[in-house]
């Protein structure tokens, strides 16, 4: 009989919001040392990618909007990975949001946004944003106007690519990674147990609206009240901007939860379907990800589940479910 290895719990705060890392116990000096490797991952990463950090490389790179401009390969990496989604998506996931959100008042980082009424000055910008990658030269080139936003993709990335770095390059058989709500397992809780992902209701946060099961995987959740602020003259806004109108969704869909392969994919679609809505939402997700599956909250309350048809009936455990939706195989 195999003897099952308890687990270790680290938890620490970064990019502005809360970090959890589990995995397998090691030796105490073993577990101090990934402790530190995970500390120091995040903080390269918010070095790297914040919008609030004045000589952060994508401060950099924005600053030099319509230039030709050298850059990392991790940050060819993430907007190799915004651009797919983008066209994937049909636009709707969009890296291109910077002044949307500065001018709904997201200029500051949210820790300090959420304490105070925001003032802005100006209304959201239409303009052509784009972008040029060249990746075999590690360049980009924004279009002259075009400035980026980040914050939509990196935190699934960097969660998805800690865990990659502790099972692959630190031999960690079992663990999971979650920044903020978005997890990333494999392995399993033990060798003969998932590991259980709870799904918080969006207007309590305190009770969970859902248990999902997973031994390897990834769940994603955005949600319109994930991070709002009040503006001075626009009330209550929030972080998730609908590129059609450059301003805050306001479609019937409030928060919506992914599980899937992929970390990154994950919280891409989830922030999609929040946007487009229930209908249009579910049908470009099954239409481009048949293999996803979603838990959706709709402004009325109700409860929606997409699933696979062939899926285990232990994936999902809840007390109700309001509608069901059967994924095509």
């Amino acid at each position: 009989m195999q003897l099952e290895v308890p687990l270790h719990v680290y938890r620490s705060r970064a990019m502005n919001t809360d970090i959890e890392a589990v995995w397998e116990r090691q030796a105490l000096r073993k577990s101090t040392s990934l402790e530190k490797i995970v500390d120091k991952w995040f903080q390269v990463v918010e070095q790297r990618f914040s919008r609030f950090i004045p000589d952060s490389e994508l401060s950099y790179l924005n600053r030099r909007s319509g230039s030709l401009t050298l850059v990392s390969g991790a940050m060819v990496e993430v907007l190799s990975l915004a651009d797919t989604f983008h066209i994937q998506t049909e636009g709707i996931f969009s890296p291109f949001v910077y002044d949307a959100l500065h001018a709904a008042g997201y200029s500051q980082s949210y820790d300090i946004v959420k304490q105070a009424d925001a003032v802005t000055s100006g209304g959201p910008s239409f303009g052509a944003y784009s972008m040029t990658i060249h990746p075999g030269m590690k360049a980009v080139q924004l279009h002259t106007g075009t400035r980026l936003d980040l914050g939509g993709i990196v935190k699934g990335w960097s969660a998805e690519k800690l865990g990659d770095k502790l099972k692959l390059t630190y031999g960690v058989r079992r663990g999971l990674v979650n920044a903020g709500g978005d997890v990333q397992v494999w392995g399993g809780s033990s060798a003969q147990e998932p590991w259980n992902i709870g799904i918080s209701s969006p207007w309590h946060p305190e009770e969970e609206l859902a248990l999902v099961s997973l031994r390897d995987g990834a769940v994603a959740t955005s949600s319109v009240y994930g991070r709002r602020w009040n503006h001075i003259k626009h009330g209550v806004q929030h972080h998730l901007i609908d590129p059609r109108t450059m301003r805050p969704g306001s479609s019937d869909v409030v928060q919506c939860s992914i599980v899937g392969d992929s970390l990154i994919s994950c919280e891409s679609w989830a922030k999609v379907i929040c946007l487009l809505g229930l209908e249009r939402g579910l049908a470009l997700l099954q239409a481009k990800c048949p293999r996803m599956e979603a838990l959706i909250v709709s402004k009325t309350g109700d409860l929606h589940l997409l699933r696979r048809h062939q899926q285990e009936k232990e994936r999902w455990e809840t007390e109700h479910v309001d509608f069901i939706h059967e994924a095509a195989n």
